[in-house]
């Protein structure tokens, strides 16, 4: 939908829009200079990392490295779609967003998804009404009176039920002009064909009946499908909306539109199995509980959680399947970069049961006492194979390794081998081989034609590494040395400052040499907007992109000289460019040698020497 939007709004909207305005409605600001600082909207923190910088319009976290412009706060903030806020600042500053022509199929699109919206409003008025004040909603306001869900979390999350009847929601919305092949259409409404005088007759009944009502709300609690509980023991327990192009399961979470507040206030989010397990932790006040909706967790999901919050607690119900659950769903998390803890409950089947029995307090403490995702691993595994002989020690570390290799904190990964040293009654030294032999196991490298960071100042020069590497096949290491990374940054820096210094830095470099590949995205916008440095900051990038560029504009940099730091820096890059071509034809040579190619690896061998006399390497 962005390109829906003029170019021209865009930047009239975000010419009236000053970030420190409009941040200042959610995060108390003090003047520092050149820049406003406060305590991070984003995470939890006592002194403030928070930076914004009304030159630039930017703000930037030094702590969580949130960052961007207008648009990406409120999209972080208000979890907003870049449309949604346009449109919010739009009404905001009085601008009138203009009409474009749509293509026949974006019309139709557009047309369809707006019947869709009103079809599930209607839907979901439905649910409540009957709920609050039908007779045929008794069962459900009992259900609800025996689970202690509250008249206010029942309005909060517009829960609702749908009666025991087959053509109730139809004749509802049949009132509001929706004929019944509309209804299944949008998946609340199944088909039955019927034999009559020779004829087949297409009848239509209810998806939900008898069923307790539980909306899948957006931000602003717009229905997006439901889901639906039996009240007896009949099959099956849950039945959700059907996947449609208005609504994928997978890509959503249930109380996230209400949650989403509640996690960057506490800094982690609260993972639970069910529907009802979210109404009553955020019924106790733990306004950061989500769920997934009737299936396994999704990466799409865990990325989701990962825009409000680097840490998460998982509750599963303890039984068998929960601890499954849990252990795919920590694995998953942990793939996309988050903290992940698992809270056991040993006293009740779900947190539902667990504070009706013992209340928030309890709860509360035992909050304080969960495991890291590593350590409810480690004792899962040992309820499975109970450790009796020194080789089932080894097979415990071997499936526990590749968690652990995941760990990229030094210390944290240390402390995880220490924990398997006192667990097993082993030495350090012995369980950090065993690691290291499942590490070894792994492939090592991957094709990839961008730097990433390392650290590392050395570049793969070992003649030892480049007999292994022609002996293994493998490809050639991309290895950043610090200083490169540092001397990139520096330039991309200097040509936000300097964008004269574009064209030289692209003539004597190309445009394709960034190891980092927001600086690349950073670099090729600032060329395609012709240099112009609100230009770029306009576009809606993704996170990583804005916050990458916040990082670059915010930081204090002395450029007092910056015809010569530019040099510097592309001496440095030019530099790190020539080692790696080195290393590359070493490689390559090696493996003429191992194939008995002789002639072939003298031959690269004097190419390399006449490179040298060249100064090309």
């Amino acid at each position: 939908m962005r390109n829906r939007i003029p170019d021209q709004t865009v930047e009239d909207i975000l010419s009236h829009s000053d970030i420190v305005e409009i941040v200042s409605e959610y995060v108390s600001l003090q003047h520092k200079g050149k820049n406003y600082i406060g305590i991070c909207p984003f995470h939890e923190e006592k002194t403030p990392s928070f930076t914004v910088t009304p030159a630039k319009q930017m703000f930037y976290c030094f702590g969580c490295n949130a960052g961007g412009n207008v648009f990406s706060f409120l999209m972080k903030k208000e979890n907003w779609t870049f449309v949604e806020t346009i449109q919010y600042l739009a009404g905001k500053h009085g601008i009138r967003l203009p009409d474009e022509e749509l293509t026949p199929s974006q019309r139709s699109e557009q047309k369809r998804r707006g019947r869709w919206e009103e079809i599930y409003e209607w839907a979901a008025n439905y649910y409540h009404e009957v709920l609050l004040h039908s007779p045929e909603g008794e069962p459900g306001r009992r259900y609800f009176r025996q689970r202690e869900i509250s008249e206010e979390t029942v309005q909060t999350f517009r829960l609702g039920f749908a009666p025991e009847r087959w053509d109730g929601l139809l004749v509802a919305l049949q009132r509001q002009g929706v004929s019944p092949l509309e209804t299944a259409e949008a998946g609340l409404a199944l088909e039955k064909e019927k034999k009559q005088s020779g004829a087949d007759i297409i009848n239509y009944y209810d998806r939900f009946r008898n069923r307790i009502i539980f909306p899948i709300l957006d931000g602003k609690r717009k229905p997006l499908a439901f889901g639906g509980r039996v009240l007896d023991e009949s099959l099956p327990k849950y039945l959700n909306s059907p996947e449609s192009f208005y609504y994928s399961k997978g890509k959503h979470l249930y109380g996230l539109n209400k949650a989403c507040h509640g996690i960057r206030e506490k800094g982690f989010a609260l993972l639970a199995e069910g529907y009802m397990d979210v109404l009553a932790l955020q019924q106790a006040g733990y306004g950061n509980a989500v769920a997934s909706l009737g299936t396994a967790l999704t990466r799409e999901q865990a990325q989701l959680l990962r825009r409000y919050t680097q840490r998460i607690i998982i509750c599963y119900d303890s039984d068998p399947a929960g601890v499954k659950a849990t252990l795919r769903a920590g694995e998953i998390l942990t793939d996309v970069g988050l903290r992940v803890e698992v809270l056991r409950l040993t006293a009740a089947k779900d947190p539902d049961e667990y504070i009706k029995k013992f209340g928030r307090e309890d709860f509360q403490k035992i909050l304080k006492t969960t495991l890291t995702y590593i350590e409810f691993k480690y004792h899962t595994l040992l309820e499975e194979l109970p450790v009796r002989t020194i080789p089932e020690k080894a097979e415990v570390i071997a499936r526990i390794s590749p968690d652990i290799l995941k760990v990229s904190s030094p210390a944290e990964r240390e402390g995880y081998e220490r924990f398997l040293s006192l667990e097993l009654g082993l030495s350090l030294e012995a369980v950090q081989r065993e690691i290291a032999g499942v590490e070894k196991k792994k492939p090592k490298y991957r094709r990839d034609h961008k730097y990433r960071p390392s650290g590392q100042e050395n570049s793969l020069t070992d003649r030892n590494d480049i007999s292994r590497q022609a002996e293994n096949n493998s490809p050639v290491i991309a290895v950043v040395p610090q200083g490169v990374y540092r001397a990139e940054k520096m330039l991309l820096r200097l040509i936000l400052d300097n964008p004269s210094f574009l064209e030289t830095v692209e003539k004597q470099l190309g445009g394709d040499f960034w190891s980092v590949a927001e600086y690349q995205k950073i670099f090729l916008n600032l060329k395609e907007s012709r240099q112009n440095f609100s230009g770029l900051i306009r576009v809606d990038q993704e996170d990583e992109v804005q916050s990458k560029l916040a990082n670059l504009i915010l930081e204090e940099i002395d450029f007092s000289q910056p015809e010569r730091i530019m040099t510097d820096c592309i001496r440095v890059i030019r530099a790190a460019q020539r080692e790696e071509s080195m290393t590359e034809l070493q490689i390559r040579m090696a493996k003429l040698e191992k194939t008995g190619d002789i002639q072939g690896a003298m031959d690269l061998l004097r190419e390399i020497g006449e490179r040298l006399k060249r100064g090309e390497m």
